[in-house]
């Protein structure tokens, strides 16, 4: 009897043991339901989720209790741990032109203080244009209301800028969480709520006038290698210089309102941060200068194999007096755009990328101080070369490094090169249209075998020709 007594108090302490030990304690369990949510996106891995919210991932797969880390789908709703106290669903957001602490308080209704614990930031002079931030969304806002920012003119009353904005002085102060009219000052940024119908979104620079209407670069953050937009929206004419880093820009217009300018972003340029700096004059000898810096980041390129090729292909004597003869040629800026939406392939289908753009490269035995300017397909359907899109011919020839060499300004400082052909079918002048035949593939020049290499320059600067495919510029 007593022995079965004992082996009754030790079954009830082990079952005690094995439920306190599989099941975590309310105050966890309440924790852990309480947490913030990532809505899975495109491309995302437990591993870039980990990465873009400073967690580990191993943390990640055990809050949500993932069997199979590999089948995340787009649409699921992770709960990120690390942001006790932080609701609803957090998205990352890339801090745009003329942003600070108090314009994105302002326009994702969090406080600062949020913000800054969100994004553990130790100064506001963290805030790089192009430098991520977590904020969490305000769903039930967002499906209804889209929010955009303005300024405060020097003479203008916050009643008059609530009334120009549709809003009640009180409407007006209390979506920005301001207790008297009296602690709006002229050119500070104002969140303004509206339906998504009747309003864009627009970005107001600190100190903008009233003939500015917004700023936008795009996309954030810059990156090595790649197609920046530059958009200016103004109310009257203007004059406009500016520059990204050593890069002046060339302004367009796209619209009566409208101003814009394309920059390729050097593959081998200097991760780190760069000045953006704008500069506006009106008709009448108004003038607006803003600056601010911007956040560049790498690339990623890898390197190539080691190649070797006919050294004569190296001697600067030879390659120097042709990279100069092509930059001279692509450095023009044609005030007429001739392209219309996304470039098309300049090859047939089924296409095959033998090398991408970027990669770095060593050639007989150097050190990788080369990059591949553009992208290569090799031989995969037929030889038919297709102009991308339209534009004017305005180089064809023989070159020692690039073979038969066709190049075509499709306007706005934007131009197409095509390297090694076999048979160039355009003369210079030519008017081409997209999908016209121009030339066939072929191993002229500096190469290992035939294939054409296709490069794309903007304002200057080769980038990578794939975006132009998926992303119509500007």
């Amino acid at each position: 009897m007593r022995s079965r007594s004992l082996y009754f108090r030790v079954f009830v302490v082990l079952l005690v043991l094995l439920l306190s030990w599989t099941t975590p304690p309310p105050a966890v369990l309440a924790q852990t339901e309480d947490l913030p949510v990532y809505i899975v996106q495109p491309s995302d891995t437990i591993n870039t989720i980990a990465r873009r919210f400073g967690i580990s991932p191993q943390e990640l797969v055990r809050v949500n209790q993932l069997t199979n880390p590999d089948l995340i789908s787009v649409g699921m709703a992770l709960k990120i741990p690390g942001f006790a106290g932080v609701h609803g669903t957090l998205t990352t957001v890339s801090v745009p032109l003329g942003a600070s602490l108090a314009s994105l308080s302002r326009q994702y209704q969090i406080s600062e203080e949020q913000i800054i614990r969100l994004n553990r930031l130790t100064s506001p002079s963290q805030l790089f244009v192009g430098s991520t931030l977590i904020l969490p969304v305000q769903e039930e806002v967002n499906r209804s209301q889209s929010v955009h920012l303005v300024s405060l003119q020097a003479g203008q009353s916050p009643l008059e800028l609530a009334v120009d904005s549709g809003l009640t002085l009180w409407e007006l102060l209390l979506q920005n969480d301001i207790e008297t009219s009296a602690r709006l000052l002229p050119l500070d940024p104002v969140a303004v709520k509206t339906d998504q119908s009747s309003s864009e979104k627009v970005s107001a620079l600190p100190g903008a006038p009233d003939f500015v209407q917004g700023v936008e670069l795009y996309p954030l953050p810059v990156t090595q290698g790649k197609t920046v937009v530059v958009k200016v929206g103004v109310t009257q004419p203007v004059r406009l210089s500016g520059a990204i880093g050593d890069w002046s820009l060339q302004f367009d217009t796209l619209d009566a309102s409208t101003y814009g300018a394309l920059q390729g972003i050097h593959a081998l340029a200097q991760p780190g941060l760069v000045d953006f700096s704008l500069s506006m004059v009106t008709q009448d000898g108004r003038v607006f200068s803003f600056s601010q810096p911007v956040l560049l980041q790498p690339g990623n390129y890898p390197q190539d194999p080691p190649l070797y090729v006919d050294p004569q292909t190296l001697d600067k004597s030879i390659t120097e007096p042709e990279d100069q003869l092509v930059r001279t040629v692509t450095s023009g800026n044609t005030p007429v755009k001739y392209w219309k939406g996304t470039f098309r392939k300049p090859v047939d289908e089924p296409s095959c990328i033998k090398s991408w753009f970027g990669n770095r490269r060593s050639y007989n035995d150097s050190g990788y101080t080369y990059f591949h300017t553009g992208v290569d397909y090799g031989v995969c359907a037929n030889l038919n070369i297709y102009a991308p899109a339209a534009g004017i011919v305005v180089y064809t020839g023989s070159l020692t490094v690039r073979g038969n060499a066709t190049i075509i300004d499709h306007g706005w400082g934007v131009y197409s090169g095509f390297w090694h052909q076999s048979q160039i079918l355009v003369n210079v002048g030519d008017r081409v249209e997209a999908g016209q035949l121009i030339g066939e593939i072929g191993g002229t020049g500096r190469v290992t075998g035939p294939h054409l290499h296709w490069e794309v320059w903007v304002n200057g600067v080769q980038v990578e020709p794939l975006d132009w495919l998926e992303r119509e510029y500007p």
